[in-house]
């Protein structure tokens, strides 16, 4: 953004649950299974990565790093935009998110890979996507997990001094530091968004 931009009121967004029916970096994996049946060879890496967090052994950020092993088999920029023109996915987006219609610049916070989010953020017309930084050509991450804390690091760092009029999320406790923040809170659940007025 533009230096004028900078200490200026911002709606965030966080996107699995609240904008997208679901986690979409699971549908985009089971989306390239589909289209590329071969990528089956990297399901024992995966399925290890999801046993070992589930046992609590390994913390989510080390495992995520592993589950997107697949991303080697792939071309992830091209893949993703195709995956977001696909009908079945598109009827996953939250209808009432009407981005268009905002006065103030929509921000996407996401734990999900910015690789993978960036095409839906631009047709939305985001001001700003930050979602998890990772590698596309190995799934590898380049840094934290974009989440909880982390979001509001990577938006410091974006938009120096920003402020948060709304904020919207399904889960109060990955985005508590954020809805902190924010003027107005919003909780989605499924497809119904209700506004919270308690204190956090």
């Amino acid at each position: 953004m533009h230096e004028r931009e900078k200490n200026a009121w911002i709606d965030v967004y966080d996107f699995d649950g609240t904008l997208f029916y679901g986690d979409s970096t699971v549908h985009f994996w089971l989306y390239c299974l589909r289209k590329k049946p071969a990528l089956a060879r990297f399901l024992p890496a995966q399925l290890w990565a999801v046993t070992l967090t589930a046992l609590r052994v390994w913390r989510w950020q080390r495992a995520k790093g592993l589950f997107l092993c697949f991303f080697r088999g792939i071309d992830a920029t091209d893949m993703a935009r195709r995956f977001w023109d696909d009908p079945r996915t598109q009827k996953r987006l939250m209808p009432w998110f009407q981005p268009q219609h905002s006065e103030l610049p929509v921000v996407i916070a996401s734990a999900s890979p910015e690789v993978t989010l960036a095409p839906i953020a631009a047709r939305y017309g985001a001001a700003l996507l930050v979602g998890t930084q990772v590698d596309a050509s190995t799934g590898a991450l380049l840094g934290p997990n974009c989440r909880g804390q982390e979001k509001i690091n990577r938006l410091q760092a974006a938009l120096p001094g920003f402020r948060v009029r709304a904020m919207y999320t399904d889960s109060v406790r990955a985005d508590g530091p954020l809805l902190r923040l924010a003027q107005q809170r919003y909780l989605v659940r499924g497809r119904q968004v209700k506004r919270l007025w308690k204190n956090l």
